[in-house]
């Protein structure tokens, strides 16, 4: 008897230490609820490891603390974000991630960082902007963009571009779609009807439109990369430029010519006042006043390893620029101030491709 009632407490026992060993499990494996209001902050996109990593979103508070990594996989029960995430644009309340090989647009509620729907068949989506009229166009390199519905996260059309679209700007009542040539090379804009939906006009400008943006007198700036890549000059290779153009008739107000074929300029960003632009050029991040009827190539902050993005803060007049370094490790983000004082540097993921900024 004595026996028996030893091996039952011993049974009790041990079925008592694999109840608290799973339930150990069970909370290591599943996050806890974050209470945090996530909609006003900094998102930082990270790529991800290339070709099977999955990418992910770094955030952090407004002034750079409390950082949380990997949030989307934090927020969604460890569900992936996917394979290569390429770009996140805020609509209302709701931030829509934009993941280029996973070919989806993940919809997630900017205060918890939820998943609420996804869109998925667009293939290799890049970037998305809202029109402003209940409906976003995102594009593609299948040699179009897409207009869809952001609440129903329905598809409404499609129009054909150039090669390769990559950013795109609403200008009046058109959407100017820059295409940069994908895995070739292109060098026209591609001027779309919003309300018709269909190409009003083809622009043709320099190789690799990469950066577009609109002055304070209502004009559009194009930053052109011009053929080739930085770090691998080639004997085809043509200078950047970076051109100014009239919307009324699309004609070329400034033609601004960069000195060497082997220096790419890429990105283009705007201050808060519309008459200072920034972009990236080997070496660090320059700007140009939209009065100057020369190329400036003044250098604001230096940086050897060089800059893989750029973005830019309106409401405080920040500028972000990340660097993704070997893209096997962490990257960072840095923040300057338009005079190209430092304010601090931000630890994102791996490969670190864009920023946004919460309401």
């Amino acid at each position: 008897m004595k026996n028996s009632l030893n091996t039952i407490s011993r049974l009790m026992l041990l079925a008592f230490s694999m109840f608290l060993l799973y339930s150990c499990a069970k909370d290591e494996d599943t996050p806890p609820v974050s209470t945090t209001d996530f909609s006003e902050g900094i998102f930082i996109v990270n790529e991800g490891l290339f070709p099977s990593g999955s990418g992910s979103v770094t955030w952090f508070k407004m002034d750079g603390s409390d950082r949380t990594p990997k949030l989307f996989e934090k927020s969604n029960n460890l569900l992936p974000l996917g394979n290569l995430a390429q770009s996140m644009t805020i609509i209302n309340n709701d931030g829509f991630i934009v993941v280029n090989n996973a070919n989806i647009i993940r919809a997630v509620s900017l205060k918890t960082f939820q998943q609420k729907g996804a869109i998925e068949g667009i293939n290799l989506p890049r970037f998305i902007v809202n029109t402003g009229d209940g409906n976003a166009w995102v594009s593609s390199w299948d040699n179009k963009v897409f207009v869809f519905d952001p609440e129903a996260l329905t598809v409404q059309g499609e129009v054909s571009t150039g090669t390769g679209p990559e950013k795109m700007m609403k200008v009046g009542e058109a959407l100017w779609v820059l295409n940069q040539g994908g895995y070739s090379i292109d060098s026209t804009i591609t001027i779309i009807d919003i309300n018709a939906r269909q190409v009003s006009q083809t622009v043709m400008v320099y190789p690799k439109p990469t950066g577009i943006q609109v002055d304070e007198n209502g004009n559009v700036w194009v930053m052109c990369s011009g053929h080739g890549w930085n770090g691998w000059p080639a004997s085809g290779d043509s200078r950047g430029h970076l051109v100014c153009i009239d919307p009324s008739d699309y004609s070329i107000l400034v033609d601004l010519e960069f000195p060497e074929t082997d220096q790419h300029p890429e990105k283009l960003e705007i201050n808060a006042g519309g008459d200072e632009l920034f972009y990236i050029y080997p070496g660090g991040i320059y700007k140009q006043s939209i009065a100057s009827a020369n190329l400036e190539l003044a250098k604001i902050m230096n940086h050897a390893n060089g800059f893989y993005s750029l973005d830019f803060d309106s409401k405080n007049d920040v500028i972000y620029a990340t660097d993704a370094g070997d893209f096997q490790q962490d990257g960072w983000v840095y923040r300057f101030q338009t005079t190209g004082t430092l304010i601090d540097s931000l630890q994102a993921g791996v490969g670190p491709t864009d920023v946004c900024i919460g309401n």
